[in-house]
């Protein structure tokens, strides 16, 4: 006879008995996974990052490798990453000195493009002169153009005649060149960048007596002494502040690490809120502290 069923004796009253037991059984496992689950979810928690815990707003390895493939053909574009959206209080001012240059502009002008950023030409008047269709693009693709003298020359050694002509026959040039197309003839600024930032009382004399404001920057780059594309977003990242003009070239015999540093610098300052605009309009400098 088996065990059990002696013990308890009738049928029934074993039957009833399993039953029993197979109910206690059965909530002891409830009950057992009820204590369960939020220990394992707990073992499987990673707290999030403290809601102020600051994030770091500055260059990421990540940036350098997304420039550098960029250098090297990749199909990267700026709107494969998630920016920041730009704050109407965070301007500032990308401007572009010796151009336009056929090789070096239209690159330039692509990435500003990629990342919906204008800018501020200060052109050569011989360049405009020799690659007008450059400095229409310039125009077209919603930049602004200020002069940068017709021969690049110093214009504290001219006087008043020489200096006349520097000045009205690089605005001829680049007249010139916007007249094919009348809808970006408001592009031409009425804003001189002397060549090498060099002034003195009669070049600020000439400029009032002929309408034009002379257009400085806070920020040079120094992108046309060759250094690294790094080091020339350490000069912006440093030194960066909303309203500041920062100083770049589009001219000039090997603009590779400018283009690269352009890269890097459009990615920093967008992922920081940034936003950009040209320095110069149709009526006169943008304003800055």
């Amino acid at each position: 006879m088996d065990e059990g069923y002696a013990r308890h004796g009738s049928p029934c009253k074993f039957v009833q008995v399993l039953m029993k037991k197979g109910l206690i059984v059965a909530l002891l496992f409830a009950l057992l996974g009820a204590i369960a689950q939020p220990v394992l979810a707990a073992s499987s928690y990673q707290a999030a990052p403290p809601a102020s815990q600051p994030q770091d707003p500055g260059r990421t390895q990540e940036f350098i490798h997304l420039a550098s493939g960029w250098m090297q053909g990749s199909n990267y574009t700026a709107d494969e990453q998630e920016f920041a959206q730009p704050n109407p209080d965070l301007v500032v001012y990308l401007t572009f000195d010796d151009g336009p240059d056929p090789k070096w502009t239209p690159q330039v002008l692509d990435l500003l493009q990629q990342y919906h950023a204008t800018a501020t030409f200060f052109e050569i008047g011989r360049n405009a002169r020799s690659y007008p269709e450059t400095t229409l693009r310039v125009a077209e693709n919603g930049n602004t153009i200020g002069l940068h003298g017709y021969n690049h020359l110093d214009l504290t050694k001219l006087g008043y005649s020489d200096f006349y002509l520097e000045v009205v026959d690089t605005r001829a040039a680049i007249a010139d060149a916007l007249a094919a197309n009348p809808q970006v003839e408001g592009a031409l600024t009425p804003c001189l960048r002397p060549p090498y930032g060099a002034v003195n009382q009669d070049v600020y004399a000439y400029a009032a007596q002929m309408d034009y404001a002379l257009s400085f920057w806070h920020i040079d780059t120094r992108d046309w002494s060759g250094i690294s594309p790094d080091e020339i977003l350490d000069n912006v990242s440093a030194n960066i502040a909303p309203y500041k003009v920062i100083l770049m070239h589009d001219g000039g015999e090997k603009r590779e690490n400018t283009l690269q540093g352009l890269e890097l610098v459009l990615h920093e300052l967008t992922l920081r809120g940034y936003s950009f605009a040209p320095y110069c309009t149709a009526s006169g400098q943008a304003f800055t502290p």
